[in-house]
């Protein structure tokens, strides 16, 4: 066995090695494979959750749609006793009575009404729960056709000539006034609910949802018996599907397609709280990753098995190239990190921007260049106003996210080529090179406005911040950049003075 081994050693070796790498590749490939549809799950289930509250919220706004706020806010101090609104078969369709809703109205004369034996429309007087009240059965009408009754009753108690029949009390026809203004304003109400309501259709709200989210294949709410009633798809409304779609999320194929199956149990839409959602999110993009990570699977484990031939055709080589390359390799991880010390040396640690020695370093550097070759440079000079006043209220913490959030929009509004650092404190300096004096103003006002456009969150808290921006441009007469950046300091303070939340340009 020992002789074996010594003769066969390399070849097993290498054998062991392709095979480990082969065998450490291709684990990594369905590990890597694993993260990418539990990545694809969470995001599915985020979506999940911004649907249920966006439908949520759609169903809240059609709650709000009824005439119960609108009879508090014009009740025009009536004591209501009762209300109800009434469909023509009969049905309570709302009440200041929850449990009235839904069921079938047969009290006072709505019978005799609805029969034709009393007119609708007209007040009459009854006692109703021992209190006695002026009522009226007011119809609603929509194009000459009757879409509902009012049932509206006003406890008149205080109206004892009433319950004696003596019913030319001048108060109460004034009451009575009231209560058909009420009524008339209740019926426009009823009749823009019920216009509104017909226009804001569930369904068209999901098929609208999935137009513009382009991931998103298909949105379904399904009861516990599996009909679905909701969708964005409205040839699905009314099925039922397979109980086998409900046993968990799965990846699918739709038309074809890759897609993501997401089922989400116990959703409260309708208020039952037994709904399930049912969403299909396009996997066209896992697929793709998949593709690629069983390529580079597969192209990892070729390159080990050549590898693994080349080491047992030269061994030797390959021995001295590894420890060269390893030496080069160390040498370049030195550089790599040396750069990257230099360039941490330039930056400054709140905000980002290059720090006041890389920037009077560039300043002088873009003044000779422009000097030589006769180019515009101008300096933008940002100071935030009444910054102290940011501190002592928020704190220098507050403080830095000012100055981090402001750095942010002063860098979104500049090109490339533009170079910005922060000066000291709460000043930064924008460096124009080849920019023109009215661009440096156009550019400048887009970056005060940016910074003036939202406050600042911080702890809760909003703080509004603005800033004044002075600018100079070089002329023929500077000799050094120093004399530009003085003269935009001074611009600076021109725009403080007057006001600040300005842009103020040097003129000599």
């Amino acid at each position: 066995m020992i002789k074996l081994w010594k003769q066969y050693n390399i070849p097993i070796l290498l054998l062991t090695l392709v095979l480990s790498l082969s065998g450490l590749t291709f684990y990594n490939y369905y590990t890597q494979k694993n993260l990418l549809l539990e990545q694809m799950k969470d995001d599915a289930e985020n979506v999940a959750r911004s649907i249920i509250a966006a439908m949520n919220r759609f169903q809240d706004i059609k709650l709000t749609m009824s005439t119960q706020k609108l009879i508090s806010d014009v009740s025009l101090g009536l004591e209501i006793f009762e209300f109800r609104y009434i469909e023509p078969d009969g049905v309570i369709q709302n009440s200041m009575f929850q449990e009235e809703i839904g069921q079938r109205y047969n009290g006072g004369h709505f019978k005799q009404t609805i029969a034709g034996a009393l007119p609708l429309g007209k007040f009459f007087f009854e006692t109703r729960d021992y209190v006695p009240v002026m009522a009226i059965y007011y119809p609603v009408m929509v194009n000459d056709k009757l879409t509902g009754i009012i049932d509206l009753s006003v406890d008149i108690s205080e109206y004892k000539r009433v319950m004696n029949n003596e019913t030319n009390d001048v108060t109460l026809m004034h009451r009575q006034t009231d209560i058909i203004n009420l009524l008339k304003a209740i019926e426009g109400s009823i009749k823009n609910s019920s216009l509104i309501s017909s226009k804001t259709d569930l369904n068209d709200f999901l098929s609208h949802y999935v137009d513009i989210a382009k991931s998103i294949i298909q949105i379904s709410l399904v009861d516990k018996k599996g009909k679905v009633v909701a969708s964005s798809s409205k040839a699905l409304v009314g099925e039922t599907l397979k109980s086998e779609i409900f046993l968990s999320s799965s990846l699918i194929e739709v038309n074809s397609h890759p897609a993501y199956r997401l089922v989400v149990p116990g959703v409260s839409i309708f208020g039952e709280g037994n709904e399930q959602l049912l969403l299909l999110i396009d996997a066209t993009v896992y697929a793709k990753n998949e593709n690629r990570l069983l390529t580079t699977a597969s192209m990892t484990a070729g390159i080990a098995i050549l590898f693994a031939l080349f080491i047992a055709y030269a061994i030797y080589y390959s021995a001295i190239n590894r420890s060269r390359e390893e030496k080069e390799r160390l040498e370049e991880l030195v550089k790599e990190r040396t750069r990257e010390i230099e360039l941490l040396s330039k930056i400054d640690d709140l905000t980002g921007l290059w720090n006041r020695g890389y920037l009077e370093e560039m300043m002088k550097m873009e003044f000779k260049r422009a000097r030589r070759y006769g180019h515009d440079i101008s300096i933008l000079v940002v100071d935030l106003d009444f910054f102290k006043k940011v501190n002592d209220t928020y704190g220098h913490l507050g403080g830095d996210e000012v100055l981090r959030k402001v750095s942010q929009r002063i860098m979104a509004c500049l090109r490339e080529t533009d170079f910005v650092g922060r000066y000291g404190g709460e000043e930064i300096v924008v460096i124009l090179a080849e920019t023109s004096v009215e661009l440096a103003v156009e550019i400048a006002e887009n970056i005060r406005s940016a910074i003036a456009a939202k406050p600042v969150y911080f702890a809760e808290e909003t703080i509004d911040v603005t800033a004044s921006i002075g600018i100079s441009a070089m002329r023929s007469d500077h000799e050094s950049c120093d004399e530009i950046f003085s003269e935009a300091d001074e611009a600076l303070y021109v725009s403080k003075k007057e006001g600040r939340n300005r842009v103020s340009l040097h003129h000599p």
